[in-house]
């Protein structure tokens, strides 16, 4: 078996190309999207069927099952790549990725300090002077508002809203789908399987749009942070996937 070095890692690759290729098109159909849906009307009654398919794509993305999504995903990427010889570069690619983008998600959370967009209901529900001041209050008083607001919101929402009390600006949900599209996706297109992008892409698409439809964030977040998702993945070096072992 051949060694690996330092020489085959490329900042850019096949993989890369085409990873921007499906952010692309992800970005593209969110902006259609958000463009003809946004805002949304957060005190409006919610079915069940649509808060269960809502609370199931936020959370794929979420702490509560991100890790299953990246089981899923690396069993699937295993298969593509069997006769990779890079399958390690790509592990630690991926790794970089992720340790880096949530990492400077919680600085830039705190620096930049723009409330979430379901403040502004609580404000305009007379629980709130003003958004900004949701930030003043301790975790219990933010729950006991975010709990006096299920009256009027749906407890579809509000029970997002009791787990997510930070900053909306970026979005660490969003973060996540964008390294999955970039490097996900990316690699399943350079190895000729299409239906696995286009998959890769329209669960990024719902994720995003649920956070959306949550009231937990608004356009400018998700592309903002699409945006801090690709200067990471273009920085962070890495190999051909598509590099074979000789056949003996």
């Amino acid at each position: 078996m051949p060694n690996l070095n330092l020489h085959q890692l490329r900042f850019f690759t096949q993989d890369k190309l085409l990873g921007i290729v499906c952010l692309a098109i992800f970005a593209t159909i969110l902006f259609v999207l958000s463009s003809l849906l946004y805002p949304y009307e957060l005190s409006a009654q919610v079915s069940n069927e649509l808060g269960t398919v809502m609370q199931v794509l936020s959370y794929s993305a979420g702490h509560q099952g991100f890790l299953i999504t990246l089981a899923i995903l690396g069993v699937i990427t295993l298969w593509v790549t069997r006769a990779s010889k890079h399958k390690v570069i790509l592990i630690a690619q991926l790794g970089l990725l992720l340790v880096f983008s949530f990492g400077a998600k919680t600085f830039l959370k705190q620096w930049t300090e723009s409330p979430r967009p379901y403040t502004h209901e609580l404000a305009a529900e007379g629980l709130l002077s003003s958004p900004e001041q949701f930030y003043t209050l301790d975790s219990t008083d933010q729950n006991q508002i975010i709990v006096l607001a299920s009256d009027e919101v749906s407890q579809w929402r509000t029970k997002h809203w009791l787990g997510e009390t930070d900053y909306s600006f970026p979005s660490g949900h969003t973060i996540f789908v964008a390294v999955c599209v970039l490097f996900f996706a990316g690699l399943f297109a350079n190895h000729q399987y299409p239906i696995l992008s286009s998959l890769v892409i329209l669960w990024a698409v719902g994720v995003a749009t649920s956070r959306l439809w949550l009231g937990m964030h608004r356009p400018e977040d998700l592309f903002g942070s699409l945006a801090f998702a690709l200067v990471l993945f273009l920085i962070v070096p890495s190999a051909d996937s598509k590099f074979r072992l000789l056949s003996k």
